[in-house]
């Protein structure tokens, strides 16, 4: 009994994430083709290709699933140099006491 009510959670999520899928794409193939002819003169475009546009854009802006992109290493690094920073002015006020007494 739980095997099946398993699969089908899995057959529910994977129906939700195609109609997701579909309703975004279809989404930003109405928004192209409503401002993008009126505002740069481009051509409409179809489905399948906004959803390739979608897909290009995911590519190369949004990354993959897990991994942080540019901003996550960028935030990685400034927190070992802040944490560097700190260990090094810590070192550096205990170095004015010793020197003070």
């Amino acid at each position: 009994m739980e095997k099946f009510s398993k699969k089908k959670f899995i057959a529910k999520k994977i129906v939700f994430v195609a109609v997701i899928i579909t309703a975004i794409t279809f989404i930003f193939m109405q928004l192209w083709n409503w401002l993008m002819p009126v505002i740069f003169g481009l051509t409409t475009i179809s489905f399948l290709q906004s959803l390739g546009l979608l897909a290009m854009s995911k590519i190369l802006f949004g990354g993959r699933p897990g991994f942080k992109g540019r901003r996550g290493r960028a935030m990685m690094h400034r927190e070992k140099f802040m944490q560097k920073m700190k260990a090094r002015e810590s070192k550096c006020a205990e170095g004015k006491e010793d020197n003070n007494e």
